[in-house]
């Protein structure tokens, strides 16, 4: 499986910020070090930013969420269906009934894969599942993160 290069170094605890644990196994059941039965404390990426090119906003886009690859988990290159990159599209009309002089700009979304600004998600949790060897994923959902899921993990087979 190819992955895009991260900037990813480890998972941080945020009952203590100091302690930092592999990236490979993800902890799914908090802090080993700082969580009590009573409180299960959350872990977070952490990255070494001095990995992160100064030039990262001023680069031409790439496509998907390549360009941001650094500042995400590892992604598996042959998961994406093509996320990210939706495009802005300027509204007068709607500027004008809220008041605006000017153009309101709107992000569309529809444009993602399973039209849902989910997708990007799903292709950075499917990513680790499957770099984990995870069978399968579940989600609570009621409508488009279900259906990203459902594509993302379908795709990761």
């Amino acid at each position: 499986m190819a992955t895009a290069a991260s900037a990813a170094i480890g998972q941080r605890s945020l009952g203590d910020p100091s302690l930092l644990f592999p990236l490979d196994p993800p902890l799914l059941r908090g802090c080993p070090r700082t969580s009590t039965p009573d409180m299960q404390f959350p872990l977070e990426i952490a990255f070494d930013y001095t990995k992160v090119s100064n030039n990262i906003f001023r680069q031409p886009p790439l496509p998907g969420l390549l360009r941001w690859a650094p500042l995400l988990p590892p992604l598996a290159a042959e998961l994406s269906l093509g996320e990210g990159g939706t495009a802005l599209v300027a509204s007068q009309r709607i500027a004008r009934w809220i008041g605006i002089d000017g153009s309101i700009w709107l992000k569309d979304e529809s444009r993602n894969p399973t039209w849902s600004h989910k997708d990007r998600l799903n292709y950075c949790i499917v990513s680790t599942a499957l770099a984990n060897g995870a069978r399968g994923i579940a989600v609570a959902s009621t409508g488009n993160h279900g259906a990203s899921a459902a594509a993302y993990a379908r795709r990761a087979g």
